[in-house]
């Protein structure tokens, strides 16, 4: 069974819990249409009905119509930023004071 990615804070409604759709029981969660639906009952829904029609973005399949992934987003930047280059340091000699030991 595919699972659902709901990473959008608008699927959770910390205000009021509704009667999921699906199973009766209360829940807070919300699908992209504003229907109550626990996640997990959404997914069996998808898995229950292959059939039903398919939202996509693009050329990838989100899942039904009804009950969907959240779209990519393309606002989030997913290049990788190269830092320029430093010149290495020059060598440098080490010079340490000598000391001279004490003897017995």
């Amino acid at each position: 069974m595919r699972l659902l990615i709901w990473r959008d804070a608008a699927h959770f409604d910390r205000f009021e819990d509704l009667t999921c759709a699906l199973c009766g029981k209360p829940t807070p969660m919300r699908s992209h249409t504003q229907e109550p639906v626990h996640k997990v009952c959404a997914e069996q829904w998808n898995h229950a009905h292959p059939e039903a029609p398919r939202y996509r973005a693009g050329t990838r399949d989100l899942g039904t119509q009804r009950f969907h992934d959240d779209a990519p987003t393309t606002s989030k930047q997913t290049t990788v930023r190269q830092l320029p280059k430093r010149a290495a340091p020059e060598p440098m000699t080490l010079q340490l004071p000598t000391t001279e030991r004490k003897s017995a």
